[in-house]
């Protein structure tokens, strides 16, 4: 693929707060859309700890957050809540993305920036139409 030019920056913001990982939160506050949302905890001083950075671009992630929870799409929830009891999800609720591409090349800077425990860092890769990608995080 060709670079179209050296440098792109994205904006996004996360969702208002993390929501508990349970079946009823997912139903009223993960979004019937595609997108990208992450799966988190905290540690000892309530700071979070992403532990998965997911992309939802061939199904909803209310749907995705629904895999996880029934076993389906890993990391499996059982997996997770053996580790992590308390297990919470957010999700970007605005970016300025205006393709899948452009979606996937936020969904690579967040895995580059957190290195997720659970996500193969090996297997995410950009758009490869940028020499680098930048994301402003917005409050």
């Amino acid at each position: 693929m060709t670079t179209e030019s050296t440098t792109k920056t994205y904006r996004v913001r996360n969702s208002e707060r993390c929501y508990r990982f349970k079946p009823e939160a997912f139903i009223n506050h993960g979004p019937a859309r595609v997108g990208v949302y992450e799966l988190v905890t905290f540690d000892e001083n309530q700071k979070p700890v992403i532990l998965f950075v997911g992309a939802a671009f061939d199904e909803t992630i209310q749907a995705s957050l629904e895999g996880h929870a029934t076993g389906t799409r890993a990391p499996a929830a059982e997996e997770l809540f053996a580790r992590h009891p308390n297990l919470y999800f957010d999700y970007i609720e605005r970016w300025d993305a205006k393709s899948k591409d452009d979606a996937q090349d936020i969904f690579w800077w967040l895995v580059q920036k957190h290195r997720p425990p659970y996500n193969d860092l090996a297997t995410v890769r950009p758009s490869g139409r940028y020499a680098e990608i930048n994301v402003i995080e917005e409050d």
